[in-house]
């Protein structure tokens, strides 16, 4: 399988959360707050590589450089439970090529870089999320702007 592999880890990051927070169609979902690889004490060990939030719902992103790290993820406890999961919404970013569509979990959405920028490929749909878990996650980021 050939694929676009120019792109380091935390490059894919930065750009999955400034893909997050711009404005999009009125079908892909923007967020006013963004963050990246924030590790939060919690019940599950989800550490998200970008997750968002608006007024009404949240967004996670897991970026994937490799196919063995995208299919090690498939085996975490709260992706075989995907309630246990945060993330109303939720997309795999990778560089193109690397994922096929029909190898994604249910109701993911796929965002693909290539040539420098990202393409949304696929549209997620709305999941159950783990509320619990996101708000030890923004209490976690609120504690920290308070210091």
């Amino acid at each position: 399988m050939l694929f676009t592999q120019c792109i380091n880890h935390k490059g894919l990051v930065g750009l999955a959360a400034s893909w997050l927070k711009r404005r999009k169609p009125s079908n892909q979902i923007s967020c006013t707050e963004v963050f990246t690889e924030l590790v939060t004490i919690n019940n599950t060990g989800e550490i998200p590589d970008v997750i968002g939030f608006n007024y009404w719902t949240s967004v996670v992103v897991e970026v994937k450089t490799s196919r063995a790290d995208f299919l090690r993820d498939r085996k975490k406890p709260f992706r075989q439970e995907p309630i246990k999961g945060m993330g109303e919404f939720r997309y795999y970013c990778v560089p193109k090529g690397l994922v096929k569509k029909d190898e994604l979990p249910n109701s993911w959405g796929l965002l693909e870089y290539d040539s420098g920028k990202l393409v949304c490929s696929l549209l997620p749909e709305r999941m159950k999320s783990n509320a619990v878990e996101e708000r030890i996650f923004l209490l976690s980021a609120l504690r920290r702007l308070k210091k």
